[in-house]
Parts: structure tokens; sequence; C-alpha cells
């Protein structure tokens, strides 16, 4: 397993949502997704991809099989005064023989991880 985020992209609902469909129309399913059982509890933040906390929970949540680098993440329920904001993570991965038009893909488009993650984009209303 990978000790480090770095080689995950991260995005919010909405922007996976749009990029599931962009690749599928470029001929490449996702067809593989791997949803965490336990939700990420935390504040949000405008900044949450790059909250050290986010990402420190997130990498113990990371499947061990390197191939699930796509993240999207989703605002599943709002927080209180006593208990902070909870999100679901769900890894994506393409099967093996589509990993190395996914990489081209991934490349060619220069799909990196948000640097911001409004609500609305977080999926929850």
């Amino acid at each position: 397993m990978s000790t480090t985020t770095e080689d995950l992209i991260i995005l919010t609902h909405a922007e996976f949502v749009r990029f599931k469909q962009d690749v599928k129309e470029a001929g490449i399913d996702l067809c593989y997704t791997a949803e965490t059982g336990e939700p990420i509890r935390l504040d949000w933040s405008l900044r949450l991809m790059q909250d050290p906390l986010f990402l420190e929970q997130l990498q113990r949540r990371r499947p061990a099989d390197a191939s699930f680098r796509i993240v999207s993440v989703q605002h599943t329920k709002q927080g209180g005064w006593f208990r902070p904001d909870q999100f679901k993570l769900t890894f994506h991965a393409a099967g093996a023989l589509q990993e190395h038009d996914l990489e081209k893909y991934l490349a060619e488009h220069n799909i990196q991880t948000s640097s911001e993650a409004p609500k609305k984009m977080l999926g929850l209303t």
C-alpha cells in the first residue's frame, strides 16, 4: 500500500460525476468502486481537500490496490454545535485493460485534485 496521498486524485462529488461521464464518452469505464464503511468526520471548510486531518483519514481508508487512484468526496451529514460534518469517500478504478487509457486521459486533460470543496459541489443540499 502506498504511504502517501500524492498519487490520488481527489474530486468533489459533482466534479466526479462530470469526470465519470467525460471518461465514459472517451471509452473508459470506471467499473471498480470501493466505498469506505466509516465516514470521515471533520468540520467542513473550503480547503477540506488540503486539510492534514482529512488527508490522514483518507490514507487510513485507502484500498491496498493502488489502481484505486480516483477518490470522490460526498458530504453526507451536516454537522452541528457538538458534532462535525460527515463525508463519504469512494475510490474508483478502471479495469486492468483500460488502466493505460485512463492514465493517458488523466495526463492529457491535466486532471488534478480539487483545490476547493464548496458544499454545493459535495452533494449535500
